[in-house]
């Protein structure tokens, strides 16, 4: 039985999609010097990862709440 499971687990997996990583040029988060590129490249991290940028956002708001 737990052979059949591995299978179809094993199966199902390649199914997946992979996860995609932040695809940012190193550049442009090093080379971020005044306060509008930094706000760019903060824009273009919230547009391609909306969901981890509300996460974290709500995390630091969660431990600014429990400080108080």
């Amino acid at each position: 039985m737990s052979d059949e499971t591995d299978d179809l687990r094993n199966k199902l997996n390649q199914f997946k999609p992979a996860k995609k990583k932040l695809t940012i040029p190193k550049e442009l988060l090093e080379g971020a010097n005044n306060y509008d590129e930094k706000l760019g490249v903060i824009k273009i991290i919230t547009e391609k990862e909306m969901k981890k940028v509300i996460l974290l956002v709500k995390g630091m708001l969660a431990e600014d709440r429990n400080k108080k």
